[in-house]
């Protein structure tokens, strides 16, 4: 009797887990676990990169227009000078460095709008990016681009290295970069901030 009792309770207990078979189980279950969802973190971060990425291009193509939006309040014709003036630039390795100055009154600030990028250096202290002056006592053709501290003025785009900037005149019809004349027809811009391009297209009143 006793000897059947101690086979059946040696029987009873080699069917347990050990600790061993027990951890190697979790480790299993967590590697499976991480081979699962890994994918979908994968993915999630992805589309929260991507969210971030289409906001800050909508934020600068807003803000491209907002310059169109300025230069519509410009008048079509500047007296002793151009009315809008277009400057290209271009620097080592391969950047754009146009700038653009018109006269306008928007938001009930008159004065020479003036438009370009800011690039900190030797002697020049500032935030990168592109940056907006006014100047009351200025003319378009006039503006004096070296001198433009960005303390004086208002960063739009931040970080941005690269601006280009193309107008329709309305004399000739045709996309022109160096420009000085009337207020064109058009205005297309091209902004980047790194690896980021934003390109935008707008046309101007005729009168």
């Amino acid at each position: 009797m006793v000897p059947r009792l101690i086979r059946l309770c040696l029987s009873c207990r080699s069917r347990g887990f050990t600790l061993a078979e027990v951890l190697v189980v979790l480790a299993l279950f967590g590697l499976i676990a991480a081979l699962a969802f890994a994918p979908s973190v994968i993915l999630v971060r992805g589309l929260g990169e991507a969210r971030t990425e289409t906001a800050k291009e909508q934020v600068s193509d807003y803000l491209l227009g907002r310059i169109a939006a300025e230069m519509r309040l410009s008048p079509r014709y500047f007296p002793g000078g151009p009315a809008v003036a277009a400057v290209r630039k271009d620097l080592l390795g391969g950047l754009a460095d146009d700038r653009l100055a018109f006269w306008s009154d928007y938001g009930g600030e008159p004065g020479v709008r003036a438009w370009k990028v800011f690039r900190p250096g030797a002697g020049r202290d500032g935030a990168p990016g592109i940056y907006r002056w006014i100047l009351p006592l200025a003319s378009p053709g006039a503006v004096e681009w070296e001198n433009l501290d960005p303390a004086g003025g208002r960063l739009f785009i931040p970080g941005a290295d690269f601006l280009r900037i193309s107008v329709l005149s309305a004399e000739t019809g045709e996309w022109g970069d160096d420009y000085e004349g009337p207020r064109p027809r058009g205005v297309r811009f091209e902004a980047r901030t790194g690896k980021e391009a934003v390109f935008r297209e707008d046309w101007l009143p005729p009168e």
